[in-house]
């Protein structure tokens, strides 16, 4: 249509349709409209490569990412702390800390300043490898540096505390979030339940039940799925059982999960006629 009525399109043009394909995973096609917007003598920016790059990571393909960085490099185009980013966090998802790192040093020699985003994706990388000392010297930093930490950040600090089995520490954490005046959204109050239901400590969940209702935070399928694990945990079967009727009455659809915790529950307490009686409400449920 803009062709029609004599318009030409820019560079602004390409790279919205760029980012478009690439988000779609359309990567070739975005690729080939690379080429014609070269042969239009338009030349692509580093939002338009960093559309291109975070496709291929997103796709996994990090090799084809890299052959784009490179590319831009040679034409003279520098990568972003956004172009950073998008290599760091898919090295992360691919559990290669050492090359992460590397960026990281990449960035500190040519004096690039990580952004939040950065921050963010190195501590939820770390802490998913178990580093808490690493990822809460990065928070440390980042307030030293005047970068304050978000709900993400300190997600990810209470998801690694859990795996640590030191949910006093994530409970002081929150209380300090709290103090901050930042409430906790459903993903962190997710992680906190999650941690206390598989340190053995059920009852601290299910008052962070409580505690969502009152700060106005609706629980989701997760929420409950994870109470009904710590209890099947705990031999306690028949509590998870009864919370089926809890998520129905709060507008929460029991998903397989729920009933897969339940069958499992009662399979390894060896109460098959339970297990069949959890797996036909399943059934009735899914049709």
């Amino acid at each position: 249509m803009m062709q029609s009525k004599g318009i030409v399109p820019d560079s602004y043009t390409y790279s919205s349709l760029i980012s478009c394909m690439c988000k779609e995973g359309n990567i070739e096609e975005a690729s080939a409209l690379l080429r014609r917007m070269e042969e239009c003598g338009l030349g692509p920016t580093a939002v338009t490569y960093n559309s291109l790059i975070d496709g291929y990571c997103n796709k996994g393909e990090l090799e084809k990412a890299f052959n784009c960085r490179d590319e831009m490099v040679s034409m003279g185009i520098m990568p972003t702390v956004s172009t950073y980013n998008l290599f760091i966090h898919a090295l992360f998802l691919e559990s290669r800390v050492a090359e992460a790192d590397e960026l990281i040093k990449e960035m500190e020699a040519k004096e690039m300043v990580p952004d939040e985003i950065t921050y963010n994706i190195l501590i939820n990388g770390y802490c998913r490898a178990g580093n808490a000392k690493k990822a809460f010297s990065l928070h440390d930093e980042m307030l030293r540096k005047g970068i304050e930490p978000t709900r993400v950040t300190y997600t990810s600090l209470i998801y690694v505390l859990g795996k640590r089995k030191r949910m006093k520490e994530a409970d002081d954490l929150v209380a300090k979030i709290l103090a901050k005046g930042i409430m906790p959204d459903l993903v962190m109050f997710n992680a906190l339940i999650d941690g206390h239901c598989a340190n053995g400590n059920v009852e601290r969940a299910l008052s962070l039940l409580s505690e969502m209702d009152s700060a106005k935070v609706i629980p989701d399928e997760v929420t409950y799925n994870t109470i009904m694990q710590g209890y099947c945990r705990d031999g306690k079967v028949e509590e998870a059982y009864g919370l089926l009727d809890l998520m129905k009455e709060r507008g929460v659809r029991p998903d397989y999960i729920s009933y897969n915790t339940l069958i499992s529950g009662y399979s390894h307490r060896g109460d098959v006629k339970d297990a069949l009686r959890a797996y036909a409400r399943r059934r009735r449920r899914s049709r």
